[in-house]
């Protein structure tokens, strides 16, 4: 499944990052619109955005993922220097929060398997009263 969000090819990698360099406000310094546009330039940078939107959309109760490849990400986007820190940086965070997205995936798995249970046994409850009446 493909998102509406990918970004797939060269020339929209740079319409984004054009996109956000219009966003960041005129009175920050230049350091920060350098950072912030290393950051936003990043092929790994997508990839970062969904995993936190696949992470807010399961806190709404959305198990959706957005379907994104990795491979086809990191060809995008060679124009950008390597930078080994904020790569090591930017895989560290995806990392995160796909370890967060689990962390949350979990217990709701869990409550839903339980409700469902109570559901089912509610649901054999009263389907036959007669019977469990006349059980010892």
């Amino acid at each position: 499944m493909e998102s509406k969000g990918n970004i797939n090819s060269k020339k929209e990698v740079e319409e984004y990052c054009i996109k956000k360099e219009d966003e960041i406000s005129a009175d920050e310094d230049e350091d920060s619109i350098l950072i912030k546009r290393t950051i936003a330039c990043h092929a790994l940078y997508p990839i970062l955005v969904e995993s936190h939107l696949n992470c807010l959309k399961l806190c709404l109760g959305d198990n959706e993922d957005i379907d994104h490849s990795v491979a086809d990400d990191t060809k995008l986007n060679s124009s950008v220097a390597n930078r080994p820190d904020l790569d090591q940086f930017m895989e560290a965070y995806c990392m995160t929060l796909n370890r967060l997205k689990e962390a949350i995936k979990e217990p709701q798995q869990e409550s839903m398997a339980f409700i469902e249970s109570m559901h089912s046994q509610l649901k054999e409850l009263m389907e036959d009263p007669s019977s469990s009446a006349l059980s010892p």
